[in-house]
């Protein structure tokens, strides 16, 4: 059993109440009840779990985390160091965060507020304040609705570490296509609701009644449009150079072994005997949810771009792999919203094997869906994607 799995099987049963006990012990609290509310567990790092709990009577968010800190990061989170099965644990309360300094000012509106007015020039107040994505120790993205001078607006708080904010808003200036983002300070970057509508809305529609047609080349030009300038970015792995890592989470999430074994074999098989390609500027997560249309029922152009942290240099296969998978699998979380979404996949993907090797992409798209089918929480889900990723490598799927 690899340490990774050990660990999210310590953080995830029985013993969590153990870890929980002792560490709320030394600031003399008794623990009451405790439930788990989310996993993150990043391959050959650290496996971190969150935990909705009453203590003495009082509710709070604590996390559990294998990750190692210093004497300084420890002390300025108040974390507890505890000893197990796994090596070392420490365990703190939300929203501090040894690598999110700004997670805690973040997290309140009364401080959040003040920051995001001297940012902006504007006197805002802060109606609302919601937690999206809480991933310790490497982002937080939280949801604020405003009122100012000049209306209503809704902006999202990311929360990364100060050393990578810069990187995040230089992200965001360079395409006319990224909403406005403003820095917050301490690694808090806000970034201002973008226009239109995303893609997904304009595919979904609840009672099962035909959804827009997207035309693939809407896509395709927002991807030609990204900036020349990204070229310079740091550049990250894509989906399928890692899809041996998302096979080996795959399966320790109880997926069945010798299936995800031979899907990630023939993936590999394909993408060695594909020459290497020069970069060009790509977004890095190109997925229905992350484009933005003019109209969700008869959209004409893609008007913004959302979730721009990965803009960088990289292959143009990797972002039409990227919406093709992710289209793939939303049938699966709406049956009857999503009921035309395979016909639009199918259409888009042509479209994108025009310009393309198509078996290289295939392979790439079978990869982004294998990963889907390792990252979800949800069993029915996952055994479905798999099914998914295995239909399109096999040809059985977008034919």
């Amino acid at each position: 059993m690899g340490g990774d799995h050990a660990a999210a099987m310590m953080l995830t049963g029985p013993e969590a109440e153990g870890i929980l006990s002792a560490a709320l012990a030394t600031s003399h609290t008794e623990l009451e009840s405790w439930s788990l509310d989310a996993v993150n567990a990043r391959p050959g790092a650290e496996t971190s779990a969150g935990f909705d709990v009453v203590a003495s009577g009082e509710r709070m968010y604590l996390v559990a985390s294998t990750v190692s800190l210093t004497d300084e990061q420890r002390a300025a989170c108040k974390a507890v160091r505890l000893s197990s099965e796994v090596g070392e644990v420490h365990v703190w309360r939300h929203p501090s965060d040894p690598y999110l300094p700004g997670l805690a000012a973040a997290s309140v509106p009364d401080e959040l507020a003040p920051r995001l007015s001297e940012a902006t020039g504007r006197d805002i107040v802060i109606d609302s304040l919601d937690m999206l994505v809480l991933r310790p120790m490497r982002r937080a993205v939280l949801r604020a609705q405003t009122t100012a001078e000049d209306g209503r607006r809704t902006w999202y708080v990311k929360v990364v570490r100060p050393d990578r904010a810069e990187a995040m808003l230089r992200r965001h200036q360079l395409t006319e296509l990224a909403p406005l983002a403003v820095d917050a300070g301490d690694g808090i970057v806000v970034v201002q609701e973008a226009s239109g509508v995303p893609m997904t809305r304009a595919l979904h529609r609840p009672d099962g009644s035909d959804a827009a047609s997207i035309d693939p080349r809407m896509i395709l030009e927002a991807m030609d449009n990204l900036p020349h300038d990204a070229l310079a970015l740091t550049s990250r792995p894509a989906v399928a150079d890692r899809v041996a890592e998302y096979a080996a989470m795959a399966i320790d999430e109880g997926l069945d072994g010798p299936r995800v074994t031979a899907l990630c074999s023939r993936i590999e098989a394909v993408l060695a005997s594909v020459p290497t390609s020069l970069p060009v500027p790509t977004h890095g997560d190109l997925h229905p949810a992350n484009v933005y249309l003019d109209s969700a029922s008869d959209p004409s152009r893609v008007v913004a771009l959302i979730d721009l942290d990965t803009l960088g240099p990289g292959r143009a296969i990797d972002d039409c792999a990227c919406m093709v998978a992710h289209l793939l699998v939303l049938p699966e979380l709406d049956p009857k919203g999503y009921t035309h979404v395979p016909r639009e996949a199918a259409r888009i993907y042509e479209a994108f094997a025009a310009r393309h090797d198509e078996r290289e992409l295939r392979a790439r798209v079978a990869a982004n869906v294998l990963s889907l089918a390792a990252g979800t929480d949800d069993s029915a889900h996952a055994q479905a994607w798999l099914d998914v990723a295995e239909r399109v490598a096999e040809r059985r799927l977008l034919t």
